[in-house]
């Protein structure tokens, strides 16, 4: 019994050891403009990554899913010299949050009203500012982290009535809660 009782124990821990393997072997890494890290292990269920864009200066990539009912996904990193020296959105003051506010309405051209917006936090509490048209056309999840804008668009699948659902904005939290920022070793 003793021996069945052993080698379970050592099946089990041969088992640990080769998806602690697999999961170190399946993390993804992009480095933002020689600042920082970003790794992920994780997309939502049935997504996948593909890069638009790797620069030094800004990285864009489409996160989508093979069923075209699933909501669409664009992850966008820029460095910004409005930020510089600015860490977290937490060390933002009332006129920068106003600010990057303003640009939703700017960028998508609603008028005043029609976005709403929440302070939230990641899984890990990062802040971020999410940001909702009242009709569900559109949600995004933005963040600051050392002068860059970090900013998770999710648009609605092609046969999603009702447009971005809780449940995807969600899955972005999600998402950017499993996405580790490390600064680069000097």
């Amino acid at each position: 019994m003793k021996k069945i009782v052993a080698l379970a124990l050592s099946l089990m821990m041969l088992l640990g050891c080769v998806s602690a393997f697999a999961e170190t072997a399946e993390k993804e890494t992009i480095t933002m403009m020689g600042a920082f890290n970003i790794t992920y292990d994780k997309l939502p269920e049935g997504y996948t990554l593909n890069v638009m864009t790797d620069t030094e200066m800004d990285y864009v990539a489409s996160i989508t899913a093979e069923d075209a009912s699933k909501p669409k996904i664009l992850l966008t990193m820029a460095f910004s010299d409005e930020w510089d020296g600015v860490n977290t959105l937490a060390d933002a003051t009332e006129e920068d949050i106003a600010a990057v506010k303003q640009d939703f309405y700017d960028v998508t051209e609603l008028d005043d009203g029609d976005i709403i917006f929440e302070d939230q936090q990641t899984g890990m509490g990062t802040p971020v500012l999410v940001a909702r048209a009242v009709d569900n056309a559109f949600a995004a999840v933005y963040t600051i982290y050392m002068s860059h804008e970090i900013e998770v668009d999710i648009f609605p699948g092609d046969a999603e009535e009702g447009g971005v659902k809780d449940e995807d904005i969600q899955n972005m939290l999600s998402f950017l809660t499993n996405v580790e920022f490390a600064p680069l070793a000097e």
